[in-house]
């Protein structure tokens, strides 16, 4: 929309000679006062037809056309054209390096679905979303931390890993330097979702062995328990414990670590 600006004449003083009568003076002046006027209802008269231009359909589509055609011809500009950046100094690439390994350290991205040698027996995976309310995931991460465990993410916060970082971080009431007195963390997989078929979160996956990392060829088969709800870990393996007689004895032995971790 254009603006509208006031428009001032500035109306130069003209010495009048002395051998003018006054009628002619008056004539003079609302002469002056008369093209004074139509200057000014000209000026509105161009700044409504400016208003009108703004908002039409036509006029719109048309400004459109031509900022997608200026558009096309940045792309063909030459290679050339564009300016040449300085190479990145090594204090900046080592910068740069600490900074995505802290990130990453924090993060967690490793996913359970790809265990280290330490990883053995029973397993409990834990299923969440950032869209969970705040209290339930840090109760669920105290848990987990307490077996050592950590919780699942399908992804990243809006696909941004900085916005994830300061979620995780928020959870883990971690001050600027990443420092928390919370152990437990988040793993983000997709895979694990899909290879235990969450519908829901949270949702607790209890297995005999650790997942094994999945290949090309596809995601190796495991025996598994899986229950959905807003529980606590606790309640959630002796539900399992009691409900699922092949995964009884590995929920008691995760039961059993979770109480000792008290």
């Amino acid at each position: 929309m254009l603006y509208r600006y006031s428009v001032v004449l500035f109306v130069m003083s003209t010495i009048i000679p002395m051998a003018w009568s006054a009628p002619d003076v008056e004539h003079a002046i609302e002469q002056a006062q008369q093209t004074t006027k139509e200057m000014q209802s000209r000026t509105v008269e161009v700044f409504d037809r400016a208003d009108t231009l703004s908002t039409s359909p036509k006029f719109l589509q048309g400004l459109s056309k031509e900022a997608t055609k200026a558009m096309k011809d940045v792309e063909t500009l030459p290679t050339q054209a564009l300016p040449n950046f300085p190479d990145p100094s090594s204090e900046m690439l080592q910068r740069a390096r600490t900074d995505i390994n802290k990130l990453l350290n924090q993060v967690q991205e490793q996913p359970q679905s790809a265990p280290t040698n330490q990883k053995t027996g029973p397993q409990l995976y834990v299923f969440v979303s950032t869209s969970m309310p705040d209290i339930t995931l840090k109760r669920l991460l105290v848990q987990a931390s307490r077996i050592n465990g950590s919780l699942i993410l399908r992804g990243l916060v809006e696909g941004d890993m900085g916005k994830t970082k300061a979620k995780i971080m928020q959870l883990l009431e971690a001050d600027a330097m990443g420092n928390t007195q919370i152990n437990g963390g988040l793993s983000i997989d997709p895979t694990l979702f899909e290879r235990f078929d969450i519908a829901q979160v949270p949702s607790f996956v209890v297995t005999n062995t650790p997942a094994e990392r999945c290949s090309k060829s596809g995601c190796p088969s495991t025996d598994y328990a899986r229950l959905s709800g807003d529980i606590t870990i606790e309640y959630a393996l002796e539900t399992i414990a009691r409900e699922a007689p092949m995964m009884k004895e590995s929920a008691q032995t995760i039961l059993k670590r979770l109480e000792e971790g008290l």
